[in-house]
C-alpha cells in the first residue's frame, strides 16, 4: 500500500507505534537509534524477564517490519549523515525536542510527538505517561468513587500519541501527493489521551434528562448501578439505563426473572420512566434490579452472558483479557494473528493488521531489529564505502 515510500523514524517511545502502522503499510520505516540504543529497547517487559537491548516485549511488538541503524546525532558527522539520509524519505518522525525542523522546508513530511501542546500553558511542563493520561481526563473514569483513579498498566499516551502521528502522517502524505509541498505535522500525547475519555457510557437520571456520559459506576435513586459485575470466568459490563434506553433493562430484567433471580414485578416496571417522584419505592426496584442481575451473572460465564444479550436484546460484553483474545475462534478465523518470531527461538502470535481488504494485508517482511542490524546495509545504499563505515564504527559514530 505504501510500497516505495521511505520513513525515517528518530526512535522514542512515543514515536514506535506511529511507524508500525506506516511499516505494515509496506513502507520501508528506517529507524534511527543512538549508539547505546533507544529508549524502547529498555522498556519493560523483557523476554523471560532478562533485561537486554534485543529482549523487549515492547520494542519486539512495536517495531517489526522496521530497519535500524545507529547515529550519533551530538556531532557533525551524526548530522551530516542523518541529512544525507532525509533526501532519500519521504517523511520523517521524531519527539521533542525536534532536530529535523528545518527537513519540513525540503518537501519532506515533519512530524513532531509532544507530551503537551508545544503553543499551550504546559508546554514546558515535565512529564510521564502517568500524568499525561491524568491531564488528559481519563482518570475520572475510572475505579470507585471512594478510591484513588485506576491507570491502566501500559503506556496509554504514548500509545496513543503513536496512534495520532501515523493518521497525521498519512494524511500529510497525501497532501503532499496533490500539491508537493513539505507539510508540518504536530501531535500533543495529552490531547491523543483523550481520546480515551470518550468512551465513558451513556445514561440518563430521570426521563427529563437527555442521555449522557458518565463514570462506570454512578448513583440513581441513591442506589449504586454498576456498569461491570463478576461472572463466574470474570467480569461483563452491563448497561443498566433508563429513559430513552429503558427498554433495554426491561428486557434484561425479563432475562433475570426467566433465569429465577428476579421478581417478576421488576419486570414490569417502566424503566423509560424512570425514577418517579418516588425516589424511596424507586430505591427498593432498582437494587431488587441490581441484585437480580448480579445473581444471574455470578452463576453463568463470559459466553453464557454474551449469548443471552444477543438472544434477549439486551447490553452485556465480556471483559475480554490477553487469553481469551488469544483463544477466540472467530479472530483466528480472520487472521488476527501471524507468527513473530522474537530471539532464541521463541516465536509468538502478534496482532496481524492494521487494515486488511481485498488487495492488501499486514505480512511480516522482518522482525524488530537488533541494535544496528541494517546499519552497514543503509550506509552502503548511501554510497560509503565498507573503509568509511569502519572509520564511523571505529569513532563511535555508528
Amino acid at each position: 500500500m505504501l510500497n516505495g515510500l521511505r520513513i525515517l523514524e528518530l526512535s522514542a517511545p512515543s514515536t514506535m507505534l506511529a511507524g508500525l502502522v506506516l511499516a505494515d503499510l509496506g513502507a520501508d520505516v528506517v529507524v534511527v537509534e543512538p549508539p547505546g540504543g533507544a529508549a524502547g529497547r529498555r522498556m519493560a517487559p523483557f523476554l523471560h524477564e532478562r533485561v537486554g537491548l534485543d529482549r523487549s516485549l515492547a520494542w519486539h511488538a512495536l517495531n517489526r517490519n522496521k530497519r535500524s541503524l545507529t547515529l550519533d546525532l551530538d556531532g557533525p558527522d551524526g548530522q551530516d549523515l542523518l541529512r544525507r539520509l532525509a533526501a532519500t524519505a519521504d517523511a520523517v518522525i521524531e519527539a521533542a525536542p525536534a532536530r529535523c525542523a528545518h527537513l519540513a522546508d525540503t518537501g519532506l513530511v515533519h512530524c513532531v510527538v509532544r507530551p503537551f501542546s508545544a503553543s499551550g500553558p504546559k508546554s514546558g511542563y515535565a512529564y510521564t505517561d502517568r500524568t499525561l493520561v491524568a491531564a488528559a481526563g481519563v482518570p475520572q473514569a475510572t475505579g470507585d468513587a471512594d478510591r484513588a483513579p485506576l491507570f491502566v498498566p501500559i503506556p496509554q499516551a504514548m500509545l496513543e500519541a503513536g496512534g495520532e502521528a501515523a493518521i497525521g502522517v498519512l494524511a500529510a502524505l497525501a497532501a503532499r501527493t496533490r500539491d508537493g509541498s513539505g507539510q508540518r505535522v504536530a501531535v500533543s500525547a495529552r490531547a491523543a489521551a483523550m481520546m480515551s475519555a470518550f468512551s465513558l457510557p451513556y445514561y440518563a437520571d430521570t426521563p427529563e434528562q437527555p442521555p449522557r456520559r458518565g463514570q462506570a459506576k454512578r448513583s440513581v435513586a441513591g442506589v449504586e448501578v454498576p456498569s461491570f459485575l463478576p461472572c463466574r470466568d470474570g467480569y461483563v459490563q452491563v448497561s443498566v439505563a433508563f429513559g430513552g434506553f429503558g427498554g433495554i433493562t426491561a428486557r434484561m430484567a425479563a432475562w433475570a426473572v426467566a433465569a429465577g433471580t428476579l421478581d417478576a414485578a421488576i419486570a414490569e416496571v417502566d424503566w423509560t420512566r424512570f425514577p418517579t417522584e418516588d425516589t424511596a419505592h424507586c430505591a427498593g426496584q432498582l437494587r431488587q434490579l441490581v441484585e437480580g442481575l448480579r445473581s444471574a451473572i455470578a452463576t453463568r460465564t463470559k459466553d453464557e452472558v454474551g449469548e443471552a444479550a444477543r438472544r434477549h436484546g439486551f447490553f452485556a460484553a465480556p471483559l475480554m483479557d490477553m487469553a481469551d483474545i488469544a483463544a477466540f475462534e472467530q479472530y483466528r478465523e480472520r487472521g488476527l494473528w501471524l507468527r513473530q518470531p522474537l530471539i532464541d527461538g521463541v516465536v509468538v502470535d502478534a496482532p496481524a493488521h492494521v487494515v486488511r481488504s481485498d488487495s492488501f494485508a499486514t505480512t511480516l517482511r522482518h522482525p524488530a531489529p537488533r541494535l544496528s542490524e541494517h546499519t552497514q546495509e543503509l550506509l552502503t545504499e548511501l554510497g560509503l564505502s565498507a573503509d568509511e563505515i569502519q572509520a564511523l564504527f571505529t569513532h563511535a559514530i555508528v
